[in-house]
């Protein structure tokens, strides 16, 4: 205990005493995750009064396969198998301990702990929540300072190989939480300070921040299995609001400006101008009771802006931080608010006494978050909508006119978006003032059809009249209440409450509620659409007609000819192309903003030859294009800003986006270093896992964090986020010296010679890629081989000789993203400066 002792000052760090009494628990065990210098897990064994401890690197592995290091460390007291919580910067271990598993064990034979231990051979069942089975410690080297073993899986029925432990069950048995945070580097605060003049506007920090995260509809019993904290459900506009630099910007989910719609919040939003921050809520106007109702907003009726998460504040991306950690920030700064900006409202209780307390107050329903989570995009399941109420968005296809001649109408016949098509949901007959009903009639008739569009569209007549229904476009959409859907998915007493702005005819999709419990513990969702429904891997029906979000000039994106086969060997139609885009635009859109791209284009299909294409000659007037000087002329370089210009790309059949290492309008200041790995002809995959890893090393040693990610054919990249400020001269210095000293270090493998004669077979590492004009392939972007991989981030842990990066590809990466999220991020982050010998 000496030297636990030794290694902590207990004023200052929130680890226990060795004199802090803990009960022996007889045989207890657990397994911290711990994010300190590196992220490691540490295996605890209750043996002769103490935990003796190991740090495993990568956690235990239930392969026997397996080989895994365990350094043996200082022996920790018993009460630390129920710590949990952020060792403070300046101690010993600085980062967060999460207690990732419990449980008990006992060695094989049982009672043997201390002799087992003494000969270096531990032999041990544990019974845990994740850990259940068999697994050999055996120490390698003698012992010294820092003994070394190997944890390895006992074949005693249980092992499970393939199956990783640490990605699939990440969070902690205690809290749920699943993120981590480790100790704030010294470079992370430059990072602060010199990232900042980046984000010119508010604007930009909503691009920055990105797609909001949404909530699934779910039914009560969903919240059985996890823990949950609960918040009023305003019944409103989702609006994402941003202030920077004393300016401010209010916007709806879909990216439209509401300052106008809204001037006094956006005033009110002025006050928070010392801040740098972007505020997640809900705009509602509110009745007598202080309730709100979506019906009440422009009606005069007294408005609110009701926050109730903060995902950027002052220059730190707070969305890896846990749910109760972002609450605590957002109560701090909104202490002192007034209305009409307002803190959401916490409901304690059960998820039945929530929703029991909204039913007696008049709500809408409850939001049930789950303790733990992250701030993700798109939609998943750590955020539950549980409603009172039943409403539902729907599009409207057409109405009944007023039976009694006036010009105004009877009904809204409405629809939802199912499989690509329209389904006819009901007659909506009641909730209309008769103002109302004249403004319909005024807005729905320019929009008249001969024909429905509506997939088994009934005959609709006015009772009196015989006059039968006015068909129109979907393009505007209604709120309504229900009591519930029919068996033949008709909406059962439906009422008016008003018109969307701030939502897509297309986003109207039956919300079907979750019934069964979430399962335990948080995780970051990827990039779902936001029309709520999982993205799908299979393919598309060949000729279907795709539309994305318009574009500035208000013309659709549309998709043509997307029956054409661009993956022959796997049937891929450029249709299904046209909807990966889509999928991953909330990932690609921040990583490609303000970069020129040079595109790779199959329009024939990859069988067919294909061409690079830097400038564009003709490209619609919303399109953001720039010019740029190459030697003797001017080249239109296209730049994607946002979701549409990737769809249109698609429709260009440009599979590969090669982009800039600079955005405009600072294209002579690279946003990282480039390290572009090639087995080559003659090299092996094993052997470019070694140098990558090898680089990886130099560059933790120089202090410099890295993202790795697959080229989408053999090679892998490695990025090195940079701050401003650095040039192209710079970074290509770096990146030779640092290539040089890789060559030194593995020199039959390989070397910086340009000339092929003096090579001998070695894989050539070239610095030139960090140059003005040079291009990396963006991540995600997809690649011409038969069976469509991708360009994919990656963690570290992935870049093994066990990585195959043939398995990304189109059909599986979705699969994927759900379940690891944004793993590209990092390297927009910045905040890093090269040393300066460099």
């Amino acid at each position: 205990m000496g030297t636990y002792r030794e290694k902590r000052d207990f004023s200052r760090t929130s680890e226990p005493s060795p004199e802090v009494s803990a009960p022996a628990g007889g045989g207890v065990f657990v397994v911290h995750k711990h994010d300190a210098t590196r992220l490691h897990y540490d295996l605890r064994l209750e043996i002769d009064g103490v935990l003796v401890s190991w740090a495993i690197p990568k956690g235990p592995s239930h392969d026997p396969a397996d080989k895994r290091l365990a350094v043996q460390t200082e022996d920790h007291p018993l009460a630390y198998a129920t710590f949990e919580g952020r060792i403070s910067e300046g101690n010993y271990g600085a980062g967060d301990s999460l207690l990732w598993e419990s449980g008990t064990f006992d060695t094989v034979p049982p009672g043997e702990a201390s002799a087992q231990l003494a000969r270096g051979r531990l032999h041990v069942a544990l019974h845990g929540q994740k850990l259940e089975g068999e697994w050999h410690l055996i120490r390698t080297r003698p012992v010294g300072k820092k003994a070394q073993w190997l944890c390895i899986k006992a074949k005693d029925g249980t092992e499970r190989p393939g199956y990783d432990v640490t990605v699939e069950r990440p969070e902690s048995v205690k809290s749920g939480q699943r993120v981590t945070r480790g100790p704030k580097r010294r470079t992370a605060s430059k990072a602060k300070a010199k990232a900042t003049p980046r984000l010119r506007s508010p604007q930009a920090l909503l691009a920055r921040v990105g797609t909001p995260m949404l909530a699934t509809l779910a039914q009560v019993e969903a919240t059985d299995a996890a823990d949950w904290r609960f918040e009023v459900k305003y019944d409103g506009f989702r609006a994402l609001a941003a202030v920077h630099g004393g300016r401010v910007a209010l916007h709806s989910r879909g990216g439209h400006d509401l300052s106008e719609r809204f001037p006094a919040i956006a005033q009110a939003l002025e006050a928070l101008g010392k801040h740098e921050v972007v505020l997640d809520g809900e705009l509602v106007a509110l009745d007598a009771q202080g309730r709100s109702r979506f019906q009440l907003l422009g009606k005069g009726a007294e408005e609110r802006f009701v926050v109730f998460d903060v995902p950027w504040l002052d220059g730190e991306d707070l969305s890896p931080l846990p749910l109760e950690e972002r609450r605590k920030k957002l109560e701090g700064l909104l202490a002192r608010v007034k209305p009409p900006l307002a803190l959401a409202e916490r409901v304690e209780g059960t998820a039945r006494q929530a929703l029991s307390q909204a039913r007696r107050r008049g709500w809408e329903g409850v939001m049930a978050k789950r303790v733990g989570s992250v701030y993700a995009p798109g939609r998943g399941e750590a955020w539950l909508k549980l409603k009172v109420q039943a409403n539902q968005e729907v599009a409207i296809v057409g109405f009944t006119p007023m039976a009694n001649e006036r010009p105004e109408i009877g009904a809204l016949l409405v629809a939802v978006r199912e499989d690509g098509a329209w389904r006819y949901a009901g007659k909506v007959g009641t909730g209309y003032s008769t103002q109302v009903r004249r403004d319909l009639l005024k807005l729905l008739s320019r929009d008249e059809v001969k024909k429905p569009l509506v997939k088994e569209a009934p005959r609709v007549r006015d009772a009196l009249r015989h006059e039968e229904a006015v068909w129109v476009k979907p393009r505007h959409v209604a709120q309504v209440a229900f009591t519930e859907w029919t068996e033949d998915g008709r909406l059962r007493h439906p009422s008016f409450q008003g018109l969307r702005n701030d939502k897509r005819p297309e986003e109207c999709v039956r919300e079907r509620p979750r019934e069964t419990p979430v399962r335990r513990g948080p995780s970051a969702r990827g990039p779902h659409r936001e029309t709520g429904r999982k993205a799908r891997p299979g393919k598309r029906a060949a000729g279907r007609t795709a539309t994305a979000r318009k574009g500035a000039a208000g013309e659709p994106v549309v998709l043509t000819h997307g029956e054409r086969v661009l993956f022959p060997a796997v049937g891929l139609t450029k249709a299904d192309v046209f909807a990966w885009f889509q999928d991953v635009a909330p990932l690609m859109v921040p990583a490609l903003a303000g970069r020129p791209l040079t595109l790779q284009q199959w329009p024939q299909g990859i069988q067919a030859p294909g061409f690079f294409r830097q400038g564009v000659e003709s490209a619609p007037d919303w399109l953001t294009v720039t010019r740029i000087r190459h030697e003797a002329r001017l080249l239109s370089h296209v730049v994607v800003d946002r979701p549409e210009s990737l769809l249109w790309l698609a429709n260009q059949s440009a599979l590969t986006l090669h982009m800039w290492s600079s955005r405009v309008p600072h294209l002579k200041q690279p946003d990282w270093v480039v390290f572009d790995l090639d087995p080559g002809p003659k090299g092996t995959f094993e052997e470019l896992i070694e140098l990558t890893l090898g680089l990886r090393r130099l560059l933790e040693r120089l202090g410099l964090a890295s993202v790795p990610k697959t080229s989408g054919k053999r090679g892998l990249h490695v990025l090195v986020p940079l701050a401003p400020g650095h040039t192209y001269a710079r970074t290509r210095a770096f990146a030779l010296q640092v290539f040089e000293a890789l060559a030194q270090e593995y020199p039959e493998l390989a070397t910086t010679e340009h000339a092929k004669t003096r090579r001998e077979g070695r894989l050539y590492l070239d610095a030139g890629q960090n140059a003005w004009g040079k291009t990396v392939v963006a991540p995600y972007s997809l690649r011409a081989l038969p069976h469509a991989p991708v360009s994919t981030p990656l963690k570290w842990s992935e870049v093994t000789r066990r990585l195959d990066p043939t398995r990304f590809t189109l059909e599986t990466l979705r699969r994927r993203l759900d379940k690891v999220g944004d793993l590209f991020a990092p390297a927009l982050e910045g905040g890093q400066t090269l040393p300066s010998s460099s």
